[in-house]
């Protein structure tokens, strides 16, 4: 399976772009925490068999886990989990808010990395 990964670079400009949109401003960002949230998804690629509702879900929560950014990291780790899908040729058709719930849940270690795969499998 030969996919599209990720580059901290684009994350952040949609990170900051999310914030502007809202009036808000970026804040700090850990570098080297951005590196390990994104390398979360290539790590378990190779651990065990993924498809691409795994990788989704192991970028959400590769940034919940690490918590690069000062702030947004919910917000964050959705622009993930879409960027990822779209750079790929696929679509998260969820709605909005469930989606929102749905990280939260995640963020709050109510929902795990694979229900989160599987709720992803739902919306594509």
């Amino acid at each position: 399976m030969n996919l599209f990964c990720i580059e901290p670079d684009a994350l952040l400009f949609l990170h900051q772009e999310s914030l502007g949109e809202q009036g808000s401003i970026a804040g700090p960002c850990d570098d080297a925490l951005l590196e390990a949230a994104l390398s979360h998804p290539l790590n378990q690629a190779v651990t065990r068999p993924v498809d691409i509702a795994d990788i989704a879900a192991a970028y959400a929560c590769g940034i919940l886990r690490y918590r690069p950014f000062a702030a947004g990291n919910e917000r964050v780790a959705l622009l993930a989990m879409g960027l990822f899908l779209y750079l790929n040729d696929w679509r998260l058709d969820a709605p909005q808010q469930e989606a929102a719930d749905v990280i939260w849940q995640a963020s709050a270690a109510i929902l795990d990395e694979p229900g989160l795969a599987n709720w992803v499998r739902g919306y594509l």
